[in-house]
């Protein structure tokens, strides 16, 4: 996209953070659900992407009851929208009366350890508000981000990460930043539930069908002794979150260091299958996770 065309979209973005925040909530809801139902019934490929996964990952369900959950899914997403458009000036009293902690101990009994740790999550519920959230009770947060396309509105994004005291890294050769951070004793969070190039992943299983996900934080996991904890965001009730951090996943390494990181990372897809499961609408599904899939006859996003 051009300059201009970059300021364009930038100035539509913040004139919405505009009306976000002037407008009653209950407008707002009611237009961005509206919003994010004709998106789905517009159809085009990412609803189509969004189709094939929750066919693969919910075998027995019927076409009407996937099609009515990825309704729902695409109404959640606009909600996250209107969550990040909303929240853009919120300060600490605003972030910590709508999003609850749970699980914070964890975190801290792992960093005692003094080798850091890693926060492994994934695209569910607004983990944007989880991410500005965490840092405000001192939680120690370096998070790995993938930066969007518009510059202008990816600036406007980390000035809002990174005020309530989040370390941000760009996914892009992040690995020696991890490293560092995790000797500073932070809470490295990463997401790792979405397809990853063959040359950085593993093909392990995820609702039934091996995948290729990233080997990175299972690498580094094994490498520096560093606990990893599962944590999501979750949408409780309209303009309630909750952030829950697990405890460790619990792991015994072998002689057979490439085995060892196949089998770790099989591990945290088998915890995140099981949240997926119990919150299937909140989680993003409008992507190929299952590309390349060893498992699968055919390509299921033609």
């Amino acid at each position: 996209m051009t300059i201009a065309g970059n300021w364009l979209v930038y100035l539509g973005y913040r004139l919405l953070e505009l009306l976000a925040a002037a407008l009653p909530l209950a407008w707002t809801r009611r237009a961005m659900t509206a919003a994010g139902r004709a998106v789905f019934a517009f159809g085009g490929k990412h609803p189509r992407y969004a189709l094939a996964n929750l066919r693969i990952a919910f075998p027995d369900r019927s076409e009407e009851e996937l099609r009515a959950l990825c309704r729902l899914g695409y109404e959640q997403l606009s909600l996250v929208l209107l969550d990040v458009l909303r929240s853009a000036r919120w300060g600490r009293d605003e972030l910590l009366g709508r999003v609850e902690i749970e699980g914070s101990e964890h975190v801290a009994k792992a960093l005692e350890k003094g080798k850091g740790a890693f926060g492994l999550t994934l695209h569910l519920g607004n983990f944007e508000l989880g991410l500005r959230a965490a840092p405000l009770i001192g939680l120690p947060i370096t998070a790995v981000i993938r930066p969007m396309k518009n510059p202008l509105i990816q600036a406007r994004l980390a000035w809002q990460r990174g005020n309530t005291g989040a370390d941000l890294l760009e996914h892009k050769r992040a690995a020696s930043g991890m490293l560092r951070a995790l000797r500073r004793g932070r809470l490295v969070v990463t997401l790792i539930d979405q397809y990853s190039r063959r040359t950085r992943g593993v093909f392990v299983p995820l609702f039934g069908k091996r995948c290729s996900t990233s080997a990175g934080v299972a690498t580094l996991a094994i490498r520096t002794g560093a606990p990893v904890l599962p944590c999501y965001t979750l949408r409780t009730a309209p303009d309630r979150h909750l952030i829950r951090f697990l405890p460790p996943i619990e792991f015994e390494r072998t002689a057979d260091r490439q085995r060892d990181i196949e089998t770790l990372t099989a591990r945290f897809n088998e915890v995140y299958e099981a949240i997926i499961r119990a919150h299937p609408e909140q989680w993003m599904w409008a992507h190929r996770r299952f590309r390349h899939s060893p498992d699968l006859d055919a390509d299921p996003y033609r």
